[in-house]
């Protein structure tokens, strides 16, 4: 499985450049091409491929790196299935 993190555009004020849907259409555009295996993440951060134990996200002060973030967004997935 691969992650890519998109960077939505921000004034020096940190307020979006774009409109929500601009945004949303954005993000379902690109992740209609991706592969099956590729999950998108769009954030007010640059867009790179990530992987291994590269360190990615920070969620109340603990950092977690892809592999975490994967076994997170499983568990999630086999979560919601069982929720239906």
């Amino acid at each position: 499985m691969n992650i890519l993190h998109q960077k939505i555009p921000i004034n020096s004020n940190g307020e979006n450049l774009l409109k929500l849907k601009e945004i949303a259409r954005i993000h379902e555009s690109i992740k209609n091409v991706l592969p099956k295996d590729y999950i998108l993440i769009t954030s007010p951060t640059d867009i790179i491929k990530i992987d291994g134990d590269l360190k990615i996200i920070n969620i109340d002060c603990k950092e977690y790196s892809y592999n975490e973030l994967i076994e997170i967004i499983e568990k999630s997935e086999m979560y919601n299935g069982l929720c239906k």
